[in-house]
């Protein structure tokens, strides 16, 4: 019993060193970090790089979900994504018409024990996109105004208002407080962030009086008028 059992393990050992030693032997692809920026419309490529994978597999990984390329098969349904291969070794990722939904974590990897990954961060710079402002308005006299510009873009874009020509204010919001019949006008909402062209949006603002100052105002031009008729109707009487 014991001369049977000391072969077998031996060679139990034998073939898992084997095996070891085949699943690591020349196979590379060396593990690092990197960052890489695209703009949104353009095109990128994340490089990768894997030697000697014999019969291994390279997987490509968009964030922490299911794999989108397992070797040359792509995974999703989007032909936006394929795999450069200029040569054997190269296993890069291209990506066509990038998105702000593109932006993530990518993990290129070799499925070798231990595993050996590279890991890429990409940032995806964006369009200005105007969400949503203040609309045309009338108010009257003495009343404050909140005028608002809310954009998306990355990197955060830089919102100015103008009127006639001149900055007003920087900020997403503009506020207006006791507003007079000078503060009518076009107010312009401009966002740029060097991503694309600049963003405008003009904003009318018409300042009315105030109905009861308006009335009464009214009433005193009545009550000359019909003063000023009766003086001339008793100077015409007394002629």
């Amino acid at each position: 019993m014991d001369a049977f059992t000391k072969p077998f393990v031996c060679v139990i050992w034998i073939i898992v060193t084997v095996c070891f030693e085949n699943n690591s032997k020349g196979q590379e692809l060396t593990n690092s970090t990197e960052s890489l920026t695209a703009t949104e419309g353009g095109s990128i490529t994340l490089p990768c790089t894997a030697h000697n994978i014999s019969d291994k597999k390279v997987f490509w990984f968009q964030n922490e979900g299911y794999p989108i390329f397992v070797l040359n098969e792509s995974q999703i349904a989007d032909d936006r994504f394929e795999l450069g291969r200029s040569n054997d070794d190269d296993w890069g990722l291209q990506i066509q018409d990038v998105t702000e939904w593109d932006a993530g974590t990518y993990r290129c990897l070799l499925n070798t024990k231990p595993v050996q990954m590279k890991t890429l961060h990409l940032t995806v710079l964006t369009k200005i996109n105007k969400t949503v402002s203040s609309t045309n308005m009338n108010v009257f006299e003495g009343e404050d105004v909140e005028l608002y510009c809310e954009v998306r873009g990355n990197p955060e874009p830089l919102v100015r208002w103008i009127r006639n020509g001149e900055s007003v204010v920087v900020g997403k919001n503009l506020s207006l407080h006791d507003v007079t019949c000078e503060s009518s006008g076009t107010y312009t909402c401009t966002a740029s962030n060097n991503v694309g062209k600049a963003a405008y949006h003009d904003i009318q603002v018409a300042v009315c009086t105030n109905a009861a100052e308006e009335t009464h105002h009214r009433n005193e031009g009545f009550a000359f008028i019909l003063f000023f008729w009766c003086i001339k109707v008793i100077f015409i009487s007394s002629a």
